[in-house]
């Protein structure tokens, strides 16, 4: 899918327009071959639009003739999985193009909400695309952060594996997400050098306020590792702990349990026994089983051994 848009700064609105002009924003989600083509005679090297569509690509930057190539990786709900895709901002000679294998969110709070930035600013615009991505990671963290909430009050009171498959998904949402942010980082420095991008005063400090969230988004996350690892360990000793209790309930009920069966055997053997025809014999032998069966609990609980 392709789109061509374009706002000026005189401009209220994003234009929506069939044939790109001078300072047009070219968005294209898992183009076909037309439109690899079409990118192509933009001004868009093929291993550009090839880096961007690869969805292990990594963070980086690349130059090739009068193109610039910027991929970082932004945050993607894959259904109820958290992971992470790559973005490509390519920056030909009249144009900014932006590349992706899939839908990101990043870009569509720009075209749903068009105030604030131009396509003809376009070392502003790839700064508030970096700011977007920072902002959707710290909000991804902070939903994180409730569903570790959720987690530590039931690992308490559930043994089940939903527990453990719920913090597996946070395990792995989260290393995706350092991933990406110390990749994302890199790029931010580089930028910051003013080698590839000609950097003025405001510029420089829009980058650096991306720089300190991208920074606490990556403070976040190895926190939030921590805990989760922390709270796998603990998680993983009530499980044990509960265990040895059923067990030791389980020696008990056992060494409770084998009493009457000793004295029923005893007394059940095809030999003369003590009072055998009293017609309350079968009552004394429960009582003086159901005895002994409380004296033994209540010796074991004395024990401590449940």
């Amino acid at each position: 899918m392709l789109s061509i848009m374009l706002k000026k700064s005189k401009d209220e609105d994003l234009k929506a327009l069939d044939e790109p002009l001078a300072g047009s924003w070219i968005n294209v989600v898992n183009p076909s071959r037309k439109e690899v083509k079409f990118l192509i005679e933009m001004g868009v090297p093929k291993e550009f639009i090839n880096s961007s569509l690869d969805l292990a690509e990594q963070p980086h930057v690349d130059e090739e003739d009068s193109a610039k190539l910027f991929i970082f990786r932004v945050p993607y709900l894959s259904g109820d999985e958290l992971e992470t895709i790559p973005l490509g901002i390519v920056f030909t000679q009249k144009y900014i193009v932006t590349i992706s294998k899939k839908k990101t969110k990043v870009l569509e709070a720009f075209m749903n909400n068009p105030k604030g930035f131009y396509t003809t600013k376009r070392t502003r615009f790839l700064f508030q695309i970096f700011w977007m991505t920072v902002r959707r990671y710290l909000n991804f963290l902070f939903y994180i952060d409730d569903m570790l909430e959720e987690i530590e009050d039931s690992v308490m009171k559930s043994l089940g594996n939903r527990e453990i498959l719920n913090m597996l998904k946070i395990q792995k949402a989260l290393t995706y997400f350092k991933n990406a942010t110390y990749g994302n980082q890199r790029v931010l420095d580089k930028i910051m050098m003013g080698k590839l991008l000609r950097l003025y005063e405001q510029d420089e400090d829009i980058l650096n306020d991306i720089m300190i969230d991208n920074r606490q988004a990556i403070e976040m996350i190895d926190t939030y590792l921590t805990i989760t690892a922390n709270t796998m360990a603990a998680y993983g000793s009530i499980v044990g702990n509960n265990l040895n209790m059923l067990m030791k309930l389980l020696a008990v009920l056992s060494i409770t349990l084998a009493i009457p069966s000793i004295i029923a055997t005893l007394y059940g053997m095809n030999v003369p026994l003590p009072f055998q025809r009293h017609p309350m014999t079968f009552w004394a032998v429960l009582l003086v089983s159901t005895f002994l069966m409380l004296i033994s609990f209540y010796g074991l609980f004395r024990l401590k051994w449940f």
